[in-house]
């Protein structure tokens, strides 16, 4: 089963997508948020994500070309690899989010897929990364276990796969319970976590306010859920995909993932 949508933005050489798109259903997660996503997400310190990701590469000596941005959203990151000389093609499951991938500067072409039914054509990348506990989405261990088999097939032989997750510690620890409510900001916004430990999800019922400069204002509400992976559940479905060579790290360091870990990095190569 392949799930595609449409590909935003100019593609760089051949293009490494399925040739037959179909519509796909939305998620109701990073849909009407898609607008603000990037002012709320100002203060993230993307170069420092990607220099990190350039640090990995350095430990592992490989000089990647052609990159999947997995789970790209609006592009922030996969638009800084491009700035540094990759090319990189970003793919979301929300297309109110890849539709803004090409404001960026450079502008990202991403395209909408499922991540764990990659509509694209068998090796076409020496790099997958995905950032932000974007893989977290995924609330069937299952549909994560197809999900690192098709980036097994979509990578080259020799290519490289890196990704993050939060941990069940910060999942369960009610770090996602935050508001800015006193603040002058114009984007107002309420969150409140529930952990359900027999699903091992963590739900955040989220409430934004937008007070734009004419002075109207735009109010809305979305639910995003994260599915606590442990870390010997993510080695095995990497291991049962065909990786070798997998290390976790304690985020942005190159220290093992510990009980106190709030987001772990996974590096695993493809044979």
């Amino acid at each position: 089963m392949i799930r595609f949508g449409g590909l935003f933005g100019k593609p760089v050489g051949e293009a490494p997508a399925e040739d037959t798109p179909v519509p796909i259903p939305g998620q109701g997660e990073f849909g009407d948020v898609a607008p603000y996503y990037d002012h709320l997400m100002r203060a993230v310190p993307y170069q420092r994500w990607v220099d990190y990701i350039e640090a990995i590469l350095n430990r592992w000596a490989m000089k990647p070309a052609k990159v999947l941005d997995l789970c790209c959203g609006t592009g922030r990151a996969g638009s800084e690899m491009c700035r540094r000389g990759y090319n990189v093609l970003g793919v979301d499951l929300s297309e109110p989010m890849v539709r803004h991938c090409s404001a960026q500067a450079p502008a990202l072409p991403a395209l909408v897929s499922d991540a764990a039914f990659l509509a694209i054509k068998p090796e076409q990348f020496d790099l997958v990364v995905s950032v932000y506990d974007s893989l977290n989405y995924i609330l069937d261990p299952a549909l994560l276990a197809q999900c690192f088999e098709d980036v097994y097939r979509v990578l080259e032989p020799g290519g490289l796969f890196i990704f993050d997750v939060n941990t069940p510690r910060a999942l369960t620890s009610g770090l996602f319970t935050q508001q800015n409510l006193a603040s002058d900001d114009p984007l107002l916004y309420s969150w409140e976590a529930h952990w359900d430990p027999k699903a091992r999800v963590c739900s955040v019922d989220m409430w934004f306010r937008w007070r734009g400069n004419d002075g109207d204002t735009v109010e809305f509400r979305e639910t995003h859920c994260q599915y606590a992976y442990r870390n010997e559940e993510v080695l095995k479905m990497l291991e049962a995909a065909g990786f070798v060579g997998i290390q976790p790290f304690n985020a942005y360091t190159f220290r093992p993932v510990t009980r106190w870990s709030d987001r772990a990095f996974y590096v695993a190569r493809k044979e």
